[in-house]
């Protein structure tokens, strides 16, 4: 399995627009792509944070999702593999998610911290 290509680091709000005048109109960072319910904003080369307005993962507002990018759907494929052979409680297969157009599955860390292995299904970052 290669490096990952980027990670992403997600949270949650009850407002996406208010945190959307925050992120750009304060701290100057650039939404990289808009999913409706999800925004993610570049803060620096490389360096991603992402924010829902929809509640995920069935758990309260202050989770936090790991996303780790892959370069492909067989890399995610090869991770799940990997993590469940080594015990890690995975919560689901992989899966496209037509919605988000990502091809994904979560797992826990020892923490209990949720992650997130994805491939998007689009370019990303996007160029331009």
């Amino acid at each position: 399995m290669k490096d990952f290509s980027s990670t992403i680091t997600f949270l949650q709000t009850d407002d996406l627009e208010k945190t959307t005048e925050f992120y750009v109109d304060l701290l100057k960072c650039k939404i990289i792509v808009d999913q409706g319910q999800c925004r993610i904003y570049e803060t620096s080369k490389g360096s991603y944070l992402g924010f829902c307005s929809h509640k995920f993962l069935d758990k309260d507002k202050n989770t936090v999702c790991l996303t780790f990018v892959c370069n492909s759907t067989e890399e995610v494929d090869q991770w799940f593999e990997n993590l469940k052979a080594k015990n890690v409680k995975v919560k689901n297969p992989p899966a496209e998610n037509k919605k988000f157009k990502i091809y994904n599955f979560f797992a826990e860390d020892p923490n209990g911290i949720t992650i997130e292995i994805q491939y998007f299904l689009h370019p990303f970052p996007p160029s331009g």
